[in-house]
């Protein structure tokens, strides 16, 4: 299968892999013809690439760091607990101390649906999956794919936030407590008015200090949870916390050490919160969360992005971390040829294969098209024996 911008398929094209909704319905089943009016549908619903049956690569499957099923499994978890959640709190227009009352007073009430039987299961799904997989590579690009909804940020925040604890050697209640501080981190959003959240534009002076106490909201819903750990509390007050001090509630400081469990560590960033804050930033910069313009960056651009907010914004060491896990050339990705030894290759397109672990920006891919959309018999290319080929990925 190779994964096509929703734009660039015609109806002649083939369904590689059925399309589910976030509440596990089945929207169009492999096999199927996206003609013109299943792809307006599909882009109607958020979705920008599917995956595309093609002569010749029929062995090529898009790598899933967590399964569609758990996946979809959570989105509608989260969905139904926010969804209790607004109505228990019925936040409209109110002041700090008059919203704090009321998740006080709702506090019973809210603990019926925070991390909720639903959620655990899934997060211990999540954490299952993660730690039987031999290697770890983050492909968010895939998962914002699945999930094109609000929840997909926190699913693949979460998600992130694992792949980085993995490969830190986290232990099973590590991994735990960081996924249940990831999928709990923004939890105070629902505390929020409606109309700062929703508000287009620059936010007030008023406006970004009535945003912001979503930290600490967050943090009061959690805190008076018996299920919630004070480690995953942590993360929903810190998460917004910069390495320099520069961060909200409290201008925490971190030291840019790895996140390894430090019991000298005190009076800066929890470890937890420093991770999610990597993962949160990524993916926002990815979905176009983080540009007043809502332009979504390449994933190049993002880590770019994201070395450069190491250090003075983000734990540099995590950024690090990251940046090693996240492929450049996702396996199902369609690419272009922009530079080789031979003339003849210029221009052709193909899609990634196989990962290389030891160098992630030179996977094997297939060629298997002209530049004028030919099919060709398929050629592949070890681009680490080949060093003088360069490929794009074609968004």
């Amino acid at each position: 299968m190779v994964r096509y911008n929703i734009e660039d398929v015609t109806d002649q094209m083939v369904l590689g892999e059925s399309i589910f909704s976030p509440s596990g319905e089945l929207l169009i089943a492999s096999g199927y013809h996206l003609t013109e009016r299943y792809r307006l549908r599909l882009k109607q619903l958020g979705f920008q690439f599917v995956y595309i049956s093609v002569e010749g690569v029929e062995g090529i499957n898009p790598e899933t760091i967590i399964s569609q099923h758990v996946q979809r499994e959570m989105a509608a978890t989260l969905n139904k607990t926010s969804q209790n959640i607004k109505n228990t709190l019925e936040i409209r227009q109110a002041g700090v101390r008059t919203v704090q009352k009321i998740i006080r007073e709702n506090k019973n009430e809210l603990n019926k649906y925070i991390m909720n039987s639903g959620m655990s299961t899934a997060l211990e799904r999540f954490i299952e999956e993660i730690l039987n997989q031999s290697s770890v590579i983050v492909n968010v690009s895939a998962l914002q794919e699945l999930n094109p909804e609000l929840f997909s940020h926190v699913i693949n925040v979460t998600i992130t936030a694992l792949c980085i604890g993995k490969k830190y050697k986290f232990s099973y209640e590590e991994m735990k407590q960081l996924g249940i501080g990831a999928m709990n981190y923004d939890l105070g959003l629902l505390a929020v008015p409606r109309e700062v959240i929703e508000r287009e534009g620059d936010l007030t002076e008023e406006e970004k200090h009535v945003f912001q106490q979503h930290t600490v909201y967050g943090y009061m819903m959690l805190s008076q949870c018996p299920a919630i750990p004070p480690t995953s509390s942590a993360v929903a007050l810190q998460h917004h916390e910069r390495e320099d001090g520069s961060g909200y509630p409290r201008g925490l400081k971190g030291n840019n050490n790895p996140p390894i469990k430090d019991l000298g560590r005190k009076n800066i960033i929890h470890r937890f919160a420093e991770i999610v804050a990597v993962a949160d930033t990524y993916d926002m910069l990815l979905s176009g969360r983080m540009q007043p313009d809502g332009e979504k960056k390449e994933v190049l651009q993002a880590l770019r992005a994201m070395i450069e907010a190491g250090g003075a914004k983000l734990n540099a060491e995590i950024v690090k971390t990251l940046v090693s896990i996240v492929p450049i050339f996702p396996v199902g990705a369609r690419c272009r040829i922009i530079r080789a030894g031979s003339a003849q290759l210029l221009g052709l397109c193909g899609v990634v294969a196989q990962q290389n672990p030891d160098n992630l920006e030179k996977p094997k891919i297939i060629i298997y098209e002209t530049k004028g959309h030919e099919q060709i018999k398929p050629i592949i290319i070890d681009m680490s024996e080949h060093l003088e080929v360069v490929i794009e990925v074609i968004t």
